[in-house]
């Protein structure tokens, strides 16, 4: 087997990085049906396709997980196929919170190249790309993006109003109603 250097992911941070990478690792091994579709899919496309097909296919694909995740994340996806495993891990983890994709808004915002000029432009690139990719953007629609930046720019006398939006699935924010509560959560604070 050749040397595969894969970063661990141990549920705290680098998801997006880290299921990226591990795609295209599979990708470049000829695994990723084992992870995108289960067994009963692929057996009404390919009828060739057979049980020890799908064993060495899922054991392969369940190795290159087991490299790649801490051990406590593997107890979410041991005793599974690779598609249920994988599923598992979107699951867990693909939906990020309001919280989360706001922080690394106001990241991207505010990054900057060094203004000694001892800052490469590549290494700009690197770490914008890095930091886009910690955010996922198929929760973001233009509403949610401005909606975001919106809370980010409340003042602290608004943060319960926040907090109460921060596990909103980012899709789902509508500035209509995040702009009624704050007026509403304004009109508590005056009376």
């Amino acid at each position: 087997m050749d040397s595969v250097r894969m970063p661990i992911f141990d549920g705290t941070s680098g998801w997006n990085s880290w299921k990226e990478s591990m795609a295209v690792l599979l990708r470049s091994k000829g695994l990723t049906d084992f992870i995108e579709r289960t067994y009963a899919e692929r057996m009404q496309t390919d009828r060739n396709w057979t049980q020890m097909d799908k064993d060495r296919g899922d054991g392969q694909v369940m190795m290159y997980l087991c490299l790649g995740l801490a051990k406590n994340i593997l107890a979410l996806i041991t005793g599974r196929s690779a598609h249920a495993a994988w599923r598992t891990l979107i699951d867990a983890y693909d939906i990020q919170d309001s919280n989360v994709i706001m922080n690394g808004i106001c990241n991207l915002v505010n990054l900057q190249m060094d203004e000694d000029g001892d800052d490469d432009v590549r290494d700009y690139i690197s770490r914008f790309d890095t930091m886009m990719l910690e955010i996922n953007t198929n929760d973001l629609t233009v509403e949610s993006i401005f909606t975001l930046i919106f809370i980010s720019g409340l003042s602290s006398r608004f943060h319960l109003l926040v907090a109460g939006y921060g596990h909103v699935i980012p899709r789902r924010l509508k500035m209509t109603e995040i702009r009624t509560a704050a007026h509403q959560y304004a009109d508590a604070l005056a009376a």
